[in-house]
C-alpha cells in the first residue's frame, strides 16, 4: 500500500507559476501572442486556457487566431489588459481608482472570475459617497449581486450625502423608486421628497408619471406642517396633479391652533450631535429626533489621552489637545484615519469655526490671546489681543464676528467673574468692547449661536461656590441680553450645539449624562435624552451634518 509523502503542495504549486512567469517574460516556450495596442504580451497556451474560459473556447478549436498564433484583442484598455495577463501568472492584482471599471470590464470579458471577485470585494469595502456612483455601474453593468446589495444597503443609510451629489439625477426610476418607498431609507420624508422632486425635474417629461405615483407612498403625517403648506402654495407638481385638492388642504393648515408658515426643508440642516466616549474611545452620533446612537471611527490613543476641545468645519471635525496637538478627521469617510495638523500656541484652547477658518483662545489659563488657524496653509497665526485677560470665558461666532462672553478676571481685585462681552471683527482685525453686558456675571459658562441670536448658559458665580441654572439670549436684532427660562440642570463646563432651531447642552461635570434641549418656539427646556454607557468628554460634543 501506497503512502502519500508529506509535501508542500500549495508551495510547490506557487513556485511553478513562479517560474512560468520567468518564461513569459522572456518568452521562453511561449506559444501564443496576446496583442492590445502598442502591448504585446507572449503566453502559454495551456496556462490561459487553465485559467480563462474565454481562452479555453478561443483556443479549443481551429480558428484564425489558433493558426496565426496571435490574438488581438481591440475595445479595450491596454494597461487592463496587461494587468489581467498578470493576473493568470501571479495571482495579484493592483489597479487605479480611475481604473477600476475598466479592469472589470477586462476581467469580465476574458472570464476571470476569481479577479472579478476580488474587484468587486475591493470596491465593497472601499464604498463611500464619492465612489457609490461608479461601485453601483460596476455592480449592475457586471451582475456582481453582492456588490449590487452592498450598494443598495449604503444608500439607504447615507442616503442624503448621495442625494445631494449630481450624479444623483442620473440614477434610474427603479433605484429612485426603491430608496424612496424602503422603510430603511435614513432620511427624513422632507428629505426624500426635496430630492425626489430635484430628480424629476432634472428630465420632467420622462419622470412626471413616477414622481405622481411616488409621491401618494409618503406618510405625510411625518412631514413638518410648514412644508406640506410649502410644497402645496409653490410646487407645481403637487398642485397641478391635486389642483382640487389644494384650497381644501390650505384651509385645513390654516385652521391649525398655532399660525403655520411656509417652509421649504433644507437638506443640509439635518445634523446629529457627536461624543467622544473614554469607554469605547470612540466617536459616537446621536441623532435628537429618533433618539438612536450610533458609533463612528475611533479616537486616536494619543487624541484619547489629551482631548480637551473640538469644532466641526466644512467636512472635518478638528480636535485640540492639552499638549497643544491639534488633529482632524473627514467624519463622513468612514475609513479616515485622524490627521495631525500644525500645533496650537495655546495649551487649554477651545476653539470655533467662521469663514473657513478656526480661532482658539485660551481657557484655563488667563489671558488675553486669540489664535487663527487657516487649513489652506497648515497653520496658526497669533491675532490681535484682547483687551480683557479671562480665563474660562465663552468663545462663540455670530453675525460675521468672534464673541468672547464673560469669564474669570484676575484684573479686579478680589478675582471674580465678568458680565462683560468683548468682540472681535476678523475684517478689521480689531477688539471692542460690547455696550450690552450680560445679566449675571458667570465664567465656565457654554455659548452657542443660532441666525436669531447668541445663547449663554450655566456657568459658576463670582467664587465658584455654585453652579448656575440660568441662561440668557442675546438677539443679534435689538443686541440686548434678556433672560430665559430656567434650565433643568445646573451645568458648568460642558458643550452646546444648535440642530434647526433647538440649542442642545450636553456633559459637564454636574450633570454629564443629561442631554437638554430648548426649544425657541415655546421657550422650554427639556431633557430628552440620558446618556446610558459612555464617559464623555463634556467640553468635546459637537453638531455634524448627516
Amino acid at each position: 500500500m501506497e503512502e502519500k509523502i508529506k509535501t508542500d503542495s500549495k508551495e510547490h504549486a506557487v513556485e511553478i507559476l513562479q517560474q512560468l512567469n520567468e518564461y513569459r517574460k522572456t518568452g521562453r516556450h511561449c506559444d501564443f501572442m496576446i496583442k492590445a495596442g502598442s502591448e504585446e504580451l507572449p503566453v502559454h497556451k495551456n496556462i490561459v486556457s487553465a485559467s480563462s474560459d474565454y481562452f479555453k473556447a478561443m483556443l479549443s478549436h481551429e480558428n484564425v487566431e489558433t493558426k496565426s498564433g496571435v490574438v488581438e484583442i481591440k475595445g479595450f484598455d491596454e494597461v487592463c489588459v496587461k494587468k489581467c495577463v498578470d493576473f493568470i501568472y501571479t495571482g495579484d492584482a493592483y489597479v487605479a481608482k480611475e481604473k477600476r471599471e475598466t479592469l472589470m470590464g477586462v476581467a469580465h470579458m476574458m472570464q476571470l472570475q476569481r479577479l472579478c471577485d476580488g474587484i468587486a470585494i475591493f470596491l465593497e469595502d472601499d464604498l463611500d459617497p464619492r465612489s457609490f456612483f461608479q461601485t453601483k455601474k460596476i455592480a449592475n453593468g457586471y451582475n456582481c449581486e453582492q456588490l449590487e446589495e452592498q450598494c443598495n444597503q449604503f444608500a439607504l443609510q447615507r442616503f442624503k450625502e448621495i442625494a445631494q451629489s449630481d450624479e444623483f439625477m442620473d440614477l434610474d426610476e427603479k433605484f429612485i423608486s426603491f430608496l424612496i418607498e424602503s422603510k430603511e431609507t435614513k432620511a427624513q420624508e422632507e428629505g426624500k421628497c426635496k430630492m425626489l422632486l430635484a430628480w424629476t425635474k432634472h428630465d420632467i417629461d420622462e419622470r412626471k408619471e413616477c414622481f405622481l405615483s411616488l409621491v401618494m407612498k409618503f406618510q405625510l403625517t411625518k412631514m413638518t406642517l410648514s412644508y406640506r403648506r410649502f410644497l402645496v402654495e409653490n410646487e407645481p407638481l403637487i398642485f397641478e396633479s391635486m389642483q382640487s385638492l389644494r384650497s381644501l388642504t390650505l384651509s385645513i393648515l390654516d385652521s391649525h391652533p398655532v399660525n403655520i408658515s411656509s417652509k421649504d426643508f433644507d437638506l443640509t440642516e439635518n445634523k446629529q450631535l457627536v461624543v467622544f466616549d473614554q469607554n469605547s474611545q470612540g466617536m459616537h452620533s446621536h441623532d435628537v429626533g429618533d433618539k438612536t446612537w450610533t458609533p463612528m471611527q475611533t479616537i486616536d490613543q494619543a487624541i484619547i489621552q489629551n482631548l480637551y476641545s473640538a469644532v466641526v468645519m466644512e467636512s472635518y471635525i478638528y480636535v485640540i489637545c492639552r499638549n497643544e496637538s491639534f488633529y482632524r478627521l473627514e467624519y463622513a469617510e468612514s475609513n479616515a484615519k485622524w490627521e495631525q495638523m500644525a500645533n496650537i500656541n495655546l495649551q487649554y484652547a477651545c476653539a470655533v469655526a467662521l469663514d473657513g477658518f478656526v480661532y482658539g483662545i485660551e481657557y484655563e489659563n488667563a489671558s488675553n490671546i486669540m489664535e487663527r488657524y487657516d487649513p489652506s496653509n497648515n497653520s496658526w497665526t497669533r491675532l490681535t489681543n484682547k483687551s480683557l485677560i479671562l480665563a474660562y470665558e465663552s468663545l462663540v461666532a455670530a453675525d460675521g464676528k468672534m464673541l468672547c462672553i464673560a469669564g474669570y478676571s484676575i484684573q479686579q481685585y478680589p478675582n471674580k467673574a465678568t458680565n462683560q462681552v468683548e468682540i472681535y471683527d476678523p475684517v478689521t482685525s480689531t477688539w471692542s468692547m460690547d455696550n450690552n453686558s450680560l445679566n449675571e456675571a458667570r465664567y465656565q459658562a457654554s455659548a452657542t449661536a443660532t441666525e436669531k441670536g447668541i445663547y449663554v448658559m450655566g456657568g459658576c458665580n463670582f467664587y465658584g461656590t455654585s453652579t448656575f441654572i440660568t441662561a440668557e439670549f442675546r438677539s443679534s436684532v435689538t443686541k440686548t441680553w434678556m433672560i430665559l427660562k430656567l434650565m433643568k440642570c445646573a451645568r458648568q463646563n460642558f458643550s452646546s450645539c444648535v440642530i434647526g432651531d433647538k440649542v442642545y447642552v450636553i456633559g459637564g461635570n454636574g450633570n454629564p449624562a443629561n442631554i437638554e434641549e430648548y426649544d425657541p418656539e415655546t421657550k422650554e427646556w427639556k431633557i430628552i435624552e440620558t446618556i446610558q454607557g459612555k464617559n464623555i468628554f463634556s467640553r468635546s460634543t459637537v453638531a455634524i451634518s448627516v
